[in-house]
């Protein structure tokens, strides 16, 4: 897996338009994300190069908080080839997000 942390909003687009891809919104201070982000990183030695992180701080990229209608925190979405594929929001176990990140792979 490929982990980008995105600095601007003018590069959200070109990460997510190939393959799969999956945009993490959160904030730094907020327990439940940090939880989240320990689990994403386990990904990292399951999927290799197969799929790419985008961590999106929605401290700092508001617009891409609004314009995907980012309310809670975490919020992953999912997406195929620039297409939003599934979200979930709250903090996801291992396990349910490698169902998610695989179904997805099959299509792609």
């Amino acid at each position: 897996m490929t982990t980008e942390t995105l600095r601007k909003e003018s590069g959200f687009d070109p990460l997510i338009a190939e393959g799969v891809c999956l945009a993490y919104f959160n904030t730094p201070w907020s327990a439940p994300c940090r939880a989240q982000i320990s689990i994403l990183d386990r990904l990292d030695h399951l999927y290799g190069n197969r799929l790419k992180l985008v961590n999106v701080n929605i401290d700092h990229l508001e617009r891409l908080r609004t314009r995907f209608g980012v309310h809670n925190i975490p919020t992953m979405i999912l997406f195929n080839k620039g297409m939003e594929c599934k979200r979930l929001v709250g903090v996801h176990p291992e396990a349910d997000l490698c169902t998610v990140i695989d179904e997805e792979l099959k299509r792609a």
